[in-house]
């Protein structure tokens, strides 16, 4: 028999395993398209199930991202006071340090919370309980007036006046077969809407005591994330990844706090400037534009909309609604060009378009939370495509082009420019850096060739 058949050939090998595995890939993804499109309902379905069971550990994990940066900060204080004390080894101080750092944390966090809740609630709720009230009093005088200025304009413009008969006809039709009917629905969803708040209430209960485990672990989690991560991936891709999970950090907390401050100062402002102006509800008013303002672009405009709405039916005089609407517009200006650079810090540094194109695109796709975390979303989804073209660049040998390019859009943020500029890939990773031939380069390698064989 002939050995060299039996041989085992590891080239051959690998490329026959790199085949199965590209051929096997393909029928699974085929088989999970197919799946899908015939059975999306039950994937939908499946994965609500899942994130209503693991929501409170959602909700922890958001809480304890919040609260990292405080529980560091008294993390450090605590740890120099206990460098201190020769009572105790360093791995004793790093636990007793990590231990008083979290419960001080919600101990700040809790008394800010209450402290807000104490002087902002009884302010909200008299603002609610007094529209309510006025507007329950006033609907009969609001109709009267509606149908009044009808009655006003057929008899001004009685050319108009079928038309107006008729969209009056189809108003009182569309509310006795469209809208009458769908009350018992309307109230089944009242109901049901009470009953997810209760629940999210209780996740949110629930969160708060996982949340102290998360915060409590948080560097035993990212050091065994940090080891999986570096058993999945060669050193070069797992500090890509670990350098790419930095920024995103970054993103995602600078512009959560930095937006959380900045719609807390906003709503302070427009509550002393809408009691100057004498308009009624003026904790009501400042709490929905305050809370919209979270978002970007479009958040003050769309607290404008139910604010102008209260406006014109608690005032006498229309020129404060102007004045409102104006001040809205100014303080728009103010925050974008002033309070919002300064607080969040030029962390999410992409440009006006692409702001309104995350809010658009993530609020469509997830609603509240997408307008909310569309533009740091956006931000790692943009500067991920980034780094893997200046990767690419660099490994094909165009380092000309990426240089013009850094030298033409680079300088612009030279004073904010983040670690995450650099590229992925170094410059030893182009064919360039792996084909340099010199005679020093190659003495270099042939004597360390040498000395590893000896």
């Amino acid at each position: 028999m002939d050995q060299e058949k039996f041989t085992f050939n590891k080239e051959r090998f690998k490329k026959g395993l790199y085949i199965s595995l590209i051929i096997g890939g393909g029928l699974a993804l085929a088989v999970l398209f197919f799946f899908m499109i015939f059975n999306g309902n039950t994937i939908a379905v499946t994965i609500d199930k899942l994130v209503v069971i693991l929501r409170p550990f959602i909700v922890g994990a958001i809480i304890a991202y919040i609260l990292k940066p405080t529980c560091n900060a008294y993390e450090k204080l605590v740890a120099k006071w206990l460098a201190k004390s020769k009572r105790l080894n360093e791995k004793k101080q790093a636990k007793r340090a990590n231990l008083i750092a979290v419960v001080f944390t919600y101990i700040t966090w809790i008394a800010i919370i209450t402290a807000l809740l104490w002087v902002a609630i009884p302010q909200v709720y008299q603002s609610v309980y007094n529209f309510v009230t006025d507007l329950t009093r006033d609907m009969p005088m609001y109709i009267d007036t509606v149908t009044k200025f009808i009655a006003d304009f057929k008899n001004s413009h009685p050319d108009l006046a079928p038309y107006v008969d008729q969209a009056g006809s189809s108003l009182e039709k569309w509310f006795s077969t469209e809208l009458a009917p769908k009350i018992p629905e309307i109230g089944k969803s009242i109901v049901l809407g009470v009953v997810d708040f209760v629940n999210v209430m209780k996740d949110i209960v629930i969160g708060m005591v996982v949340s102290v485990f998360f915060l409590a672990g948080r560097k035993t989690f990212a050091k065994k994330t940090k080891l999986i991560v570096n058993c999945l991936f060669k050193e070069k891709h797992a500090n890509a990844i670990f350098k790419e999970a930095k920024f995103a950090d970054r993103m995602f907390g600078g512009f959560l706090e930095g937006k959380i401050i900045d719609s807390t100062i906003i709503g302070i402002i427009y509550f002393i400037a809408i009691t100057l102006m004498d308009i009624p509800y003026a904790a009501l008013l400042a709490l929905i534009c305050g809370v919209t303002n979270i978002i970007p672009f479009f958040g003050p405009f769309l607290g404008a909309i139910p604010s102008s709405f209260i406006i014109i039916m608690s005032v006498d005089n229309p020129w404060k609604l102007l004045y409102f609407l104006i001040f809205v517009c100014v303080i728009q200006f103010i925050d974008g060009n002033i309070i919002d650079p300064h607080i969040v810090g030029g962390n999410i540094q992409i440009s006006p378009f692409c702001v309104i194109f995350a809010v658009l695109v993530f609020g469509g796709l997830w609603g509240f939370w997408g307008l909310l975390i569309g533009v740091p979303t956006f931000a790692v989804i943009y500067d991920i495509i980034k780094q893997l073209v200046y990767a690419r660049l660099l490994k094909t040998g165009k380092k000309d082009i990426l240089k013009a390019h850094l030298e033409e859009f680079g300088k612009k943020k030279k004073k904010t420019a983040s670690a995450n500029e650099a590229p992925i890939l170094d410059d030893t990773d182009s064919p360039e850096a792996k084909t340099d031939s010199t005679p020093d380069n190659k003495e270099s390698q042939e004597a360390s060739k040498e000395e590893s064989q000896k």
